[in-house]
């Protein structure tokens, strides 16, 4: 195959190594092309829903059984994807017909899956609730970059035939079907659940659980629609002049949604400063940032069952659920154990710390028998 030898000297560099430098100078798919597949999938089909039902249905199953894997399953296939990038595409273009129609697409769509996952509920109701549940609870600005990542991914890969495909890659690291299911869940949960490895009775979690995971979806939404319209402009798919004023809607969306998600992140940080203080006690080794306090009769490390922290201003509620060693753990050394979280988080703002602990004794039950 013959290769046409570029001008620049970088280009001509891997023409004498490789001799195939023009792979690399892919041209981006023609905007006719575009515009007829962004058209096409800015509309309902039967096809379109049911994936949707049915990405929603193992969705809420793998939820409510707690499987990982189920839920990456549901993720590849939920089409939630394609209305969002069409969305987006019509931003870039300005186009006010295709956002409306992509727009009427991802309400209808939405609502359709909130609905299933909430009948699906109703017919087994949940009364435990598994980490992927709570996973989608207490969404942060993390994910909101990693929702503006994937609309650069997602936006460039449809400009680009070679790594269309990557699309199923970008579906699952956003996860848009998940916490819109748990919202559904969230909807029809009892006024008491019991959280998983017996956390006891929390009262009003159904409307944290619903609000949390819709404001997920939401961060993922507002992330990828506007990486994804300044990708395609990049691109030179679309006009800057024509787009600036609904790009400033979107980034003002952006800046309203960093409100909660900024609580949630100074809420992550505390959490998983509480779990490194936890996980230290009893160690043999520092961990970094840690006060690793000694407490003879812990001769391993102390396990969390279970970990919810709750903000209120200045004010941190922690709950906990602990597995240690039958009687090692006395009400001296978990006072002291109390007093060493509320030094670790103090730095985050916390002036007030109030720690609910349960402790779950291990037990070790050896038997043997010999044939005689």
């Amino acid at each position: 195959m013959n290769y046409k030898m570029s001008k620049n000297p970088l280009h001509r560099v891997f023409d004498l190594l490789t001799g195939q430098w023009s792979i690399f100078l892919e041209q981006p798919v023609p905007i006719e092309v575009l515009d007829e597949e962004r058209i096409a999938n800015s509309l309902p089909s039967f096809g379109f829903f049911v994936l949707l039902i049915t990405s929603t249905i193992i969705a809420t199953f793998g939820l409510i059984a707690n499987n990982t894997a189920v839920v990456i399953g549901a993720m590849i296939v939920a089409p939630l994807m394609n209305p969002i990038l069409s969305m987006a595409y019509g931003i870039s273009i300005a186009s006010s017909l295709l956002i409306r129609r992509s727009l009427v697409t991802l309400i209808i769509g939405t609502g359709v899956v909130v609905i299933t996952a909430a009948l699906i509920t109703a017919c087994m109701p949940v009364r435990v609730l598994g980490s992927e549940i709570l996973a989608r609870t207490s969404p942060n600005l993390i994910d909101l970059l990693v929702a503006i990542a994937a609309g650069i991914a997602g936006a460039f890969s449809l400009t680009r035939k070679r790594i269309a495909s990557s699309i199923a890659g970008v579906a699952i690291a956003v996860a848009l079907v998940p916490p819109l299911c748990v919202s559904g869940i969230g909807l029809t949960l009892d006024p008491e659940i019991s959280a998983r490895f017996a956390r006891g009775v929390i009262r009003g979690l159904n409307h944290e659980v619903a609000t949390g995971s819709f404001i997920l979806f939401l961060a993922n939404l507002i992330g990828i629609t506007f990486a994804a319209s300044l990708t395609f402009l990049s691109q030179s798919y679309g006009s800057i002049k024509r787009s600036w004023l609904a790009l400033l809607a979107w980034l003002a969306l952006i800046i309203l949604i960093c409100v909660p998600l900024s609580s949630s992140l100074r809420k992550f940080f505390i959490t998983k400063k509480i779990e490194i203080e936890l996980s230290t006690i009893g160690a043999n080794q520092q961990e970094p940032g840690a006060t690793n306090i000694k407490m003879p009769g812990i001769k391993q490390k102390m396990q969390i069952r279970y970990m919810y922290v709750n903000l209120k201003e200045d004010r941190a509620v922690l709950d906990l659920v602990l597995n240690v060693p039958e009687g090692t753990l006395t009400e001296e050394k978990v006072a002291t154990i109390n007093r060493m979280l509320f030094e670790s988080i103090k730095q985050f703002g916390v002036r007030q710390l109030d720690v609910d602990t349960r402790i779950v004794p291990s037990r070790v039950h050896q038997y043997r028998e010999t044939l005689k």
